[in-house]
């Protein structure tokens, strides 16, 4: 079961990374405001939005609306 628990981790912190990212870069969210809506510190908005970034461009996703 643990392997399970991991997998569901993974898929909600790629989930929170891609939404960070898109936020900030799309929508044009700040950090700090952010970071106040998802109890977070800026630099973890920071190092979310990047790592958002890096599982966008691998896997070619892209914000459409």
């Amino acid at each position: 079961m643990g392997a399970y628990l991991k997998s569901r981790e993974k898929i909600r912190v790629e989930a929170r990374s891609l939404f960070c990212y898109w936020a900030v870069r799309e929508l044009g969210y700040g950090f700090s405001e952010l970071g106040r809506r998802l109890s977070m510190s800026q630099p973890g908005v920071g190092y979310t939005v990047s790592r958002g970034e890096r599982i966008a461009k691998h896997n070619k996703y892209q914000l459409v609306g």
